[in-house]
């Protein structure tokens, strides 16, 4: 800014730096900043323009009447970044914004949802939302590449999560055998763990 300042062609243009906070704690530097400094001086004590947006003070309704579909549920997704439950309940209401919005555009903003979102976004929501557009091939009947990618990620994510819940039986199935030879009884084992005494067993 400072150097912009000494070789802009054009005086006067104005420069203002935003900071954009998403994170847990009630957090605000330029007030921070501002301690130091008489009360005459707040608001002027950095050397150029500066603004700082809490995400948490955005309304969820303004993010949902953006009419820019794509910042509205980015906007969202930094807001609750911390918040599985909250993220996973606004993006539903999403769907009659993609409903307005370019098959191309509604069908690119959903694979980035897929792929930078997936630790968050279940099949469901996913599902839910792409509902809510219909691709090129839908439209006219053929199936097109988008939508073999779109089944080729849909796919992927099923495979991986009967991977994770396979691997999580089997972490259950190896630590209730292992209290089992400890001493543990079979009906606190098959109560606390939710399974048969065939399986501990591994009849």
């Amino acid at each position: 800014m400072r150097l912009h300042e000494e070789n802009r062609v054009f005086s006067g243009f104005p420069t203002m730096a935003i900071i954009f906070y998403n994170g847990r704690d009630n957090w605000d530097p330029l007030k921070l900043l501002e301690n130091g400094y008489p009360k005459y001086f707040h608001g002027a004590v950095l050397p150029f323009k500066c603004t700082f947006i809490n995400m948490s003070d955005i309304p969820d309704s303004d993010c949902l009447a953006c009419e820019d579909t794509e910042t509205g549920m980015g906007i969202v997704a930094m807001k609750y970044a911390f918040d599985k439950d909250a993220l996973l309940s606004v993006l539903p209401q999403f769907k009659s914004a993609l409903q307005k919005m370019d098959g191309n555009k509604a069908s690119c903003l959903l694979q980035k949802i897929s792929l930078y979102l997936k630790e968050y976004v279940d099949q469901g929501v996913l599902k839910e939302l792409s509902m809510a557009f219909k691709s090129i091939g839908q439209k006219y009947g053929f199936v097109s590449a988008g939508d073999v990618f779109r089944q080729q990620i849909a796919d992927a994510r099923v495979e991986e999560q009967q991977k994770t819940e396979a691997k999580a039986n089997e972490d259950k199935l190896n630590t209730a055998r292992g209290l089992l030879q400890d001493g543990v009884s079979m009906e606190i084992l098959t109560r606390r763990f939710n399974l048969p005494e065939e399986a501990i067993l591994g009849k």
